[in-house]
């Protein structure tokens, strides 16, 4: 006897069947009460993170007007839409259990069989979520999601951390900066029931021109907000019809700070938060495009950290016709691999790096004496190059501040950039350090100007 076929399913019937929130829950996310409400002031959004971690994945659940319940997901701007793209989004980008690929079916059958599969669960097994669905109130139009971290936030009016810092109000309240810092108000209670309020500078971080983290600073504590997805996105200065110019640095307050000592024109700020990513790499570049922006400059910390985020940067912006990329970063080494048909550019970087040899090894041999046999802490200190395959070269650089310094530069003399790029280094170990000790240096400058002025009031006095 020939078993019967199952009922053939549609999208639309899986859309009226199966619930999105009764979906999630069966599949074990769970709801953030904290993060939800009915209220407008709370919003009409209600945030599931799957096994309560909203690091394994998150998804905002709303109710549309026409009465059907749709999600997005902070994490990934294509991730959002019914039912049928929950399914789907995680069938192509795997990450959660209970959805699988049906073998040998398009990713439209595996969707329509897992949307069987959760309706043929028994009973006990399928969450519902009567009580639930009843909070979740159609958004209107102009509703819109704010994180939990937003609603804790307010404009710049507690500079306190800021001027320990060095920043002078000046520089805060200029334009360029408008809207850019926040003040975070922090509120619990603790071990002994006694209630705390602290309030902290918070710097909002923007992925795709939307407010997605809070990079957090205060007097001995520096971090970022809850839920806050950083990884992707950059803190951003204003810009305006005549920027031209991208600086880059790893914090918030280096970019503040440089404007202070420099006070560059047609110039915005990009920070990020302390690391340099490869979808910041890419948010950068969507930047550069966005803005119309003709020259980058990374101006990291002057640290081997720093100089590494320099050659990342500079690897992620080069010329399409010569990709570039870290293939490794061990301890002591960096390792860069270049694609290029240009044999031109490889011998004008690789001649360059030679001679940076040259100046190494006569620098070790005059200390060590010129009868002295290499051992390997010279080859150490020296940047290596090779042809690996047909138009594929590695270089080999020390990480050391002077070998990375030279090996950027080089690099940027000798292979084209889709944009035109400036290294900036500050002369201390970054540039809140630099502006810290500039205004120390114009300090101890008028101690001697005011006691020179106060021995003339002396001696005139004296006169009379």
């Amino acid at each position: 006897m020939q078993t019967p076929r199952e009922p053939e399913l549609t999208f639309d019937q899986v859309k009226q069947a199966i619930n999105l929130v009764d979906l999630v829950l069966t599949l074990g996310y769970e709801h953030h009460r904290q993060q939800s409400g009915p209220a407008l002031d709370q919003g009409k959004f209600h945030t599931f993170n799957y096994r309560g971690k909203a690091k394994l994945d998150q998804v905002i659940i709303y109710k549309a007007p026409s009465g059907d319940y749709l999600y997005f997901n902070r994490a990934d701007e294509r991730d959002k839409g019914s039912v049928i793209d929950f399914l789907k989004n995680r069938l192509e980008n795997p990450r959660i259990a209970g959805i699988q690929a049906s073998r040998g079916k398009s990713i439209w059958g595996s969707v329509l069989d897992n949307a069987r599969r959760f309706l043929n669960l028994p009973e006990p097994q399928r969450k519902t979520s009567p009580q639930l669905q009843q909070l979740i109130i159609p958004v209107q139009r102009g509703d819109q999601y704010v994180p939990d971290f937003l609603r804790q936030t307010m404009p710049l009016t507690d500079t306190r951390h800021l001027n320990a810092r060095g920043l002078s109000n000046e520089t805060l309240s200029n334009g360029c900066f408008e809207g850019r810092i926040l003040n975070q108000v922090h509120e619990g209670v603790s071990k002994t029931g006694q209630p705390y309020k602290f309030v902290n500078t918070a710097f909002p971080q923007v992925y795709n021109d939307k407010i997605v983290g809070l990079e957090i600073k205060a007097q001995g504590f520096q971090g970022q907000a809850a839920d806050s997805l950083n990884s992707s996105a950059l803190w951003l200065s204003n810009s305006g019809p005549k920027t031209n110019t991208l600086l880059v640095t790893e914090t918030a307050i280096d970019a503040l700070s440089h404007y202070q000592l420099k006070q560059p024109t047609n110039t915005m700020y990009a920070s990020t938060s302390g690391q340099l990513t490869g979808n910041q790499v890419v948010e950068i570049r969507r930047l550069i495009t966005n803005q119309n922006l003709k020259t980058v400059k990374p101006a990291f910390d002057h640290t081997v950290a720093g100089h590494v985020f320099d050659t990342k940067l500079i690897t992620g912006l080069a010329h399409v016709l010569t990709p570039m990329h870290i293939e490794r970063s061990l301890p002591g080494q960096l390792t860069v691999t270049i694609n290029s048909d240009q044999e031109s550019y490889f011998r004008k970087l690789h001649e360059q790096t030679k001679n940076y040899n040259q100046q190494v090894t006569e620098g070790y041999f005059q200390l060590a004496g010129r009868h002295a046999p290499p051992t390997h802490t010279l080859q150490s200190e020296l940047i290596l190059a090779g042809k690996e395959a047909d138009n594929r070269y590695q270089f080999h650089i020390p990480k050391r501040v002077e070998a990375l310094a030279f090996f950027n530069r080089a690099l940027l003399q000798s292979y084209p950039m889709s944009v035109k790029m400036d290294l900036e280094k500050s002369r201390a170990s970054d540039w809140n350090n630099q502006l810290k000790e500039s205004l120390k240096e114009k300090a101890n400058a008028q101690v001697p100007d005011a006691l020179a002025a106060e021995e003339a009031n002396r001696r005139r006095s004296l006169r009379r």
